[in-house]
């Protein structure tokens, strides 16, 4: 989950409300396990996939963490036939909320492997070692990032955290799954009813929005992404509308199909 909005010319710069001093987010509310069902569509069109999700509190080597897992088939960029895929993602829960590693695979219907790509963030040295699997390239590279960078896999949890009752935006660095790193601001944009699947709610309305750095000169291409959260604690994340996997993939609405949790609230 991992994109932007347009942005037009330098004024707009001077307009923008002082951002949230933050190296990063802390760790977001909710039960000690949740799980649920997502669908996404091609927007005003049809299901296009599915998955199942997790987000279970665990300790590892001594440390909380958040373990995020996500099964799904279905039509999916950047592949040209049905596919399914399993991701494990796990996120240190301690003063921050910061990625500590991804797992992805990806097959045919078939069972065929397509892909697979790991992701080991190193947040106190500033880097993240990427290694990549495909059928026809095999691959290892490494990224600087800043301490408050985010991954994509696991943002509609780590986002329950944001600061809803204040003003300004908070800033943050984004990896995608391309993998670029993108600089962004996550912005509240009020209140609104939202009826998905699961239920109707009260939402918050948070803005995707790149930065004005060397990163982003192309934000110009990149259409509006948004996302909606519980106005009610702890914040669970109901629909999502942008790009699906970053620049050049269609724009898909995200919705919550089922939620269940099965432990007692955490604030």
């Amino acid at each position: 989950m991992l994109r932007s909005i347009q942005l037009v010319g330098f004024a707009v710069f001077l307009l923008k409300p002082l951002a949230v001093s933050t190296e990063g987010l802390k760790p977001p509310p909710g039960a000690t396990n949740e799980r649920g069902t997502t669908t996404a569509s091609l927007k005003g069109g049809a299901v296009r996939w599915k998955n199942e999700w997790t987000m279970n509190r665990e300790t590892l080597d001594g440390r909380p963490i958040v373990r995020f897992t996500e099964k799904g088939s279905g039509r999916y960029s950047s592949f040209d036939r049905e596919v399914r895929w399993n991701i494990e993602t796990i996120w240190s829960a301690s003063e921050w909320f910061r990625p500590l590693s991804t797992e992805r695979t990806v097959t045919d219907t078939a069972g065929r492997p397509l892909l697979k790509e790991r992701k080991s963030f190193h947040i106190d040295k500033g880097l993240v070692d990427i290694e990549r699997e495909d059928l026809t390239t095999k691959s290892r590279r490494s990224l600087k990032i800043p301490s408050d960078t985010l991954a994509a896999d696991g943002i509609a949890g780590a986002l329950r955290s944001l600061p809803f009752e204040r003003s300004g935006p908070v800033e943050v660095h984004l990896l995608s799954n391309e993998p670029k790193l993108y600089e962004v601001s996550f912005e509240i944009r009020g209140q609104e009813r939202v009826r998905v699947p699961a239920g109707e709610f009260q939402c918050y309305k948070v803005d995707l929005v790149p930065g004005l750095g060397v990163l982003n000169l192309f934000r110009f291409a990149i259409p509006k992404a948004y996302f909606w959260f519980t106005v009610e604690p702890p914040h669970y994340w109901v629909r999502y509308e942008g790009l699906e996997n970053g620049r050049g993939t269609p724009q898909v609405v995200l919705e919550l199909v089922t939620f269940d949790r099965n432990s007692g609230t955490r604030q």
